[in-house]
């Protein structure tokens, strides 16, 4: 009886993974819901495979992955020569495209929101400051860009992080 109990706690942890990981490219938290399904695993079995140790490294690429999220848009738009107020706007951007777009559509929406607002962000900035629309698309581009770059690197962050733990689990 207690090996089923076992198999049901692997498939819902791998199910709340797996689902970390589906919305994380769109915006929300996959990465914390990955975090907290570790917790919420090692909790209920008393911390049997890993312990707070291991909770404290996930739980640090988790953050890492935030900070990339938040400043990308604003790296990607300086690295195409933005000002730091069209770096400022694409971080905007960013996050009123999150909200319009998933006002608009949840899922799909959020993620064009997001890619749209970065861009529109650091492009509209850079247009009204300095009315060179080439200079303004270039700004828009790499916020964009850098946006895309995150969507990459967050998403790669928590495969890593359910690569951990399933190793955790299953190999030590």
């Amino acid at each position: 009886m207690e090996a089923i109990w076992l198999i049901i706690g692997y498939v819902v942890l791998g199910l709340f993974m797996l689902a970390g990981l589906i919305i994380t490219p769109l915006g929300l938290p996959g990465n914390w819901l990955i975090l907290g399904s570790a917790v919420v695993y090692g909790f209920s079995t008393q911390w049997a495979k890993y312990g707070w140790t291991f909770i404290m490294l996930v739980a640090v690429a988790a953050v890492f992955g935030e900070i990339i999220e938040t400043t990308s848009s604003a790296i990607g738009a300086k690295k195409f020569g933005a000002s730091t107020g069209a770096t400022v706007a694409a971080i905007v951007g960013t996050l009123v495209g999150l909200s319009l777009g998933t006002g608009v559509m949840p899922a799909v929406g959020t993620l064009i929101g997001a890619l749209a607002g970065a861009f529109l962000g650091a492009f509209i900035y850079e247009y009204i400051k300095l009315r060179d629309r080439e200079q303004a698309l270039r700004a828009g581009l790499g916020a964009f860009l850098g946006r895309t770059a995150a969507i990459i690197a967050k998403e790669t962050i928590g495969i890593l992080m359910v690569g951990a733990i399933v190793y955790q689990l299953f190999f030590t």
